[in-house]
Order: structure tokens, then sequence, then C-alpha cells
């Protein structure tokens, strides 16, 4: 853990964000030189051999393009993901200029990208094109803005968030409340009111630990309704698109009038009428702006042109003026605090979902306008990605949750310790590595089993929760895929596949199955031989926040040196292995994971079970 200090502790931040920076960069330049395109393909970093489909637009008037890939296959299964930043190249062409947008949506067989500006007349029809990932440069640069102002600040908000979290100031209570609080979701159970209680009457700062399905967002989501009550002006915020969709869709069901800011590329389609940009464009009021619009074209004369376009210019302002009035909440990645439309704007409250999977850089970003913050994660599940193993060392990875944990006395942080998701068994080992065996399974899932699932044969296999499958000494050999870094293991995946097919023989339907593999190149060989692509195989990281009926976990790794690589990262696995409600299977080599005691202990709870079986059996 950093130990931060003095104040001078956020230049060392500076410095470790330089790090990260340049190493994404010379990443990127590296793949670029060193890297075919082809392999660049295979990363996931590029699209090749793509043909126009179409040029739109999108209702907010953004310049779309559509493409497939020209021999009709469905795209790669790890390849750009909808929020990257990407540039076109044509193939067997040379431009000094690469038209630079943002992946839109993406379906099986198509991908849409927002261009930044206009096409070129090179992108047609019947061309060649290729999409490559790249750097976007704007989060870094407001890091770094923050950092700065967090060191520089002085007798202001900021000020007592940089002292508390130095140590050197001990948070507050409000002076004032105490009152009785009237529940908006009278279901909260008694942690997930404490936490709610306790993040209200913080002056300051208040954490909330949420372990796997134990409601953490529904406690959030009162958070805000009680202190949108007492007319607070919050900012919401989570480090991914999809957490802050998952809060907006949430709040949107509350009948809370939220406006998320962002690109609406990086925003899925069903919630993107709640963008700034779509509620700009389609607001009664912009009639008015396309009327106007229409009468310039016909103007002749410059003073009647001038005031036509003070009048679009008025209208517009008004349209903005208007809807950010009505915003009772607005939604965004802690980045987009500094977007233009919210620069001016400051805010009573932030709720900061997902906090743990931030570095601590990104989260002081929307701490530079805020009165008060709510922090809300698990840092004993997915950490933050840091490409730097440098800057990581140094402590990028430790996040200001984290660190605020460590700092807060007890009436600032609360851990949810009731879960509505897995049986109980399923939860046990997390339960006792992770979170000194406080967690409680609800009555409504505590037992439950596949069996209770409608058209589900109930047998042993069906009413068995937890099972580990050891292949130690079966002969079952990791491999590394060529043109990439990631593993393999084929044989290990055909006992995950038999595996399958059993459960789908029974009657569990496959769009209730997850198949996880911290490896993508696992990932990639277990969907081509699925027996069923409504059955969900993805990563580790994929799948976090996510949960499944049944989940099959191949954790691929068999070497005699006992190397485990991602396997060390056990919070990695915590994610893993809780995203199954009713029944989880673990595949491993036994020999090769029990050189870390947290697999031994996972064997040894498996074995306690009546869990542990053999690939032998």
């Amino acid at each position: 853990m950093t130990t931060a200090k003095d104040k001078n502790y956020f230049l060392f931040l500076k410095e470790l964000v330089r790090l990260e920076e340049k190493e994404e960069n010379e990443e990127i330049q590296s793949e670029f030189l060193n890297l075919s395109p082809q392999e660049r393909q295979l990363r996931g970093k590029a699209l090749l051999g793509l043909s126009l489909r179409e040029k739109h637009f999108s209702p907010a008037e953004h310049s779309l393009a559509t493409f497939c890939l020209k021999n009709k296959k469905p795209l790669p299964l790890f390849t750009l993901e909808t929020g990257d930043i990407v540039s076109l190249y044509a193939e067997n062409r040379k431009d000094s200029d690469y038209p630079a947008g943002t992946v839109y949506e993406k379906t099986k067989d198509s991908i849409t990208v927002a261009f930044h500006s206009a096409l070129p007349d090179w992108v047609e029809k019947g061309a060649t094109h290729q999409l490559h990932k790249s750097l976007n440069r704007a989060t870094y640069r407001r890091m770094l803005e923050a950092l700065d102002a967090v060191h520089q600040t002085q007798n202001t908000h900021l000020a007592v968030f940089r002292d508390i979290s130095l140590g050197l100031e001990k948070p507050r209570l409000e002076t004032s409340g105490g009152e009785k609080i009237r529940w908006f979701d009278k279901t909260l159970n008694a942690s997930q009111q404490k936490a709610v209680s306790r993040c209200l009457a913080a002056r300051d700062v208040a954490l909330v630990h949420g372990p796997p399905g134990t409601g953490k967002t529904t406690a959030l989501i009162e958070i805000i309704r009680q202190s949108l009550a007492e007319r607070k002006i919050i900012f919401v915020t989570a480090p991914s698109n999809t957490a802050c969709d998952n809060l907006l869709e949430r709040l949107v069901a509350c009948g809370m009038n939220a406006l998320r800011m962002g690109h609406p590329a990086r925003i899925g389609e069903p919630l993107r009428e709640h963008t700034l940009d779509f509620k700009l464009a389609l607001h009664p009021t912009a009639r008015f702006i396309v009327q106007a619009e229409r009468e310039l074209g016909r103007l002749k004369i410059r003073s009647e042109i001038n005031f036509k376009k003070q009048e679009i210019k008025n209208l517009r302002k008004e349209i903005f003026d208007r809807v950010m009035k009505e915003a009772e909440v607005i939604v965004g990645t802690p980045a987009s605090l500094q977007d233009r439309a919210l620069r001016e704007k400051s805010f009573d409250l932030l709720v900061f979902d997902e906090a743990t999977q931030a570095t601590e850089p990104i989260s002081w970003i929307p701490m530079t306008r805020v009165k008060k913050a709510v922090m809300a994660g698990d840092h004993f599940q997915l950490p933050p990605t840091v490409r730097s193993k440098e800057a990581e060392e140094k402590g990028l990875g430790v996040t200001l949750f984290e660190r605020l944990y460590e700092i807060l006395g007890a009436e600032f942080k609360t851990l949810l310790e009731r879960q509505y998701r897995m049986n109980e068994k399923i939860m046990g080992f997390s339960s006792r590595e992770f979170y000194d065996n406080k967690l409680v399974a609800d009555e409504s899932v505590r037992a439950w089993t596949l069996s209770t699932l409608p058209g589900v044969e109930k047998c042993a296999a069906t009413e068995e929760p937890l099972v580990f499958i050891d292949t130690a000494g079966k002969g079952f050999e990791e491999r590394l895929e060529p043109g990439s870094e990631s593993r393999y293991n084929a044989e290990e995946a055909g006992l995950v596949l038999d595996e399958l097919k059993r459960m789908l023989g029974l009657g569990v339907p496959p769009e209730d199955i997850a198949v996880i593999s911290p490896y993508s190149a696992q990932v990639r060989l277990l969907a081509s031989l699925s027996p069923d692509p409504s059955v969900e195989i993805d990563s580790v990281d994929g799948f976090q926040g996510r949960e499944k009926e049944l989940v099959i976990v191949s954790l691929v790794r068999s070497n005699l040196e006992g190397e485990l690589g991602f396997l060390n990262d056990t919070r990695r696995m915590n994610v893993a292995m809780t995203r199954a409600r009713r029944k989880l299977i673990v595949i491993g080599d036994g020999a090769t994971l029990s050189s870390l005691k947290f697999y031994k202990d996972f064997m040894k709870y498996a074995e306690e079970a009546g869990s542990y079986h053999t690939a032998w059996e």
C-alpha cells in the first residue's frame, strides 16, 4: 500500500500518470512497427478487410459510417469495443490524414463509427478499409490537471478531501440531522440501511464496501434519492461506460430526470435518449432552430443574416440551459466532469460507483468540484487496469478507495453483509477468504440449485451447487497461442465442453450459462467449439458485475513449474468464482494450482463440501 505523507504525493502521482501514458503510447507505436496488421487484429486492436456498408447520421446529427467484413463473416470475438477511439485507414493507399472516430455500436457482423469530422472521398463502397485503435490523450490531460488542482488548492472542499486522504485532517459528521429516515426503498436490509445512514451523516466522505451480490448499487440509489429530497445537486459516476449505463438505467427506472454526459457512441443504444446530445437535438424548441436555419439560407442582406445567426445562437443556449436545469442527476465517467458543458458547474454530492476499478488520479477528477463524496466498490474484486509495470509497482494500482478505507474510522465506512446472488456453498469460500466470513446468503438464495429451474432434470448434477474438477496427472498441457501472448489448454477445453453439453442435456437453458476463463486464447478456442451460440463465453474481466445461473470456469494453467500468471491475482479469481447463482464448476490442474495457498485453500474447501472431483472419475 502506497503511503501518502504530504501534498507532494500528488506530484509523485503525476509522474506515475506520465509513465502510464508513455507506456500506452509506446505500446501503440510498437504494435504498428513490430506487429503485422493481422497480429494486431488477433490482439483485438484492429479490424481488417472492412467494406463500407453505409454512411448515415444519428438523431443527434453525428456523422456515422457502418463497416462489415468483405468476406461476410462475423467480426472476431475479441475486437474493438464500443467507445474505443479509432483511426480509419485505406488498404493499399498511403495518406497523411487518417480520420479519427469513436466506435458507436457493434453487432456480430458490423461496426459503426461516429467520426469527429467529415469523411474524405476515399471512404467509399467497394474499397477495403482498416480500423486501428488509437490513444485517447484527453483523459491523461484531465488527470494531470486534476492532480495539479489537488496539490495547489487551499481553503476549499478539495483541500479538505486532500488532507483527509493524507491523514492530516479528520473527516466530519453533519452537526444537524439525526432525524429518522423515511425510506424510499423499503426492501433495504439492515446493512444497506446502515450504509445509507452513515453516508448521509458524513459531511465530507463515506465509503460503501460491497462484496459480490450484496446490493451496493441499490444502496447508492437510495442515497441519491434521499439527497435529491434535500435538493442536492448530484454528479453520479463510475469508471466504465457500462457501469454508468447501469446507474442511469436504475435512476430512470425510479422516475428521475437523469442527464448522461459523454459521447453517445459510448452509451448503450436504449439509453442514448438521455444523453446531452440527444436531449438537445430532440428538445421541442429545437424545431425553431431548424426553421431559423432554413430562413437563414434564403437571406441576402448581411444585417438580416447576422440577426438570424444570433437568434439561432440564443435558441441553442436557451435549449442547453433548459436541459441542464431540468436534469435532477448528471451521470458520466469521471473525466466527463471536465466536459465543456459542465466546467462552470459545481455539485453538492459525488456518488462514485465501482471506485475500486479507477486509478487514484482518475478518481481525483470528479473530486475537484464537489462538496461531499460517497464512494462504493470492493477492493477484493478486479483492480484498475494499469499498463505500466513500473507505475503499478510504484503504487498506481492502489486506488483512492483503498487508501481511504485504511484511514477512515468505522462511522465512515460500511461493509454490506447480505448477498442475494449465490447459493451458500458458492459464496462460502469467497466469504472466508476475502470478507472475514461475514457474508450471509439471503434465505431467498441460500439453498437454490439448478434443479429448481423450470424444465431442468432433478439429479445429483443439478442439485450440487459447487464442483471442482482436478485435471492433475491427465497430461493436459497449456500452450501459447501463435501471434498473441495468451494461453490455451485444448484438453481442458474438451473437458469444459463435455461438462457444458452434459448440463445442456439436463435441460439448463443455454442463455443461463456462462463459460469464463482468465485467458482470451482459451475463450476464443471455447467459442469456436461451443455447441450452442446462446451460451455466453467470455473473459473474467468481461464478466465483472454480471451473473449467470451456471458458470463454468476454465483455469488453463498446467505446467511443472507451478507458474500461474494471471491466476496469481486472486481478486480476479474472486470475480470468476462469484458470477454463478445456482452452480459453479471450476476446472483446473490441482498440482499446478497448489503452488499458491489460495488455490490450496479452495481445493480444501471443495473437499470439505464434498465438491472435489478428479478428471479421472
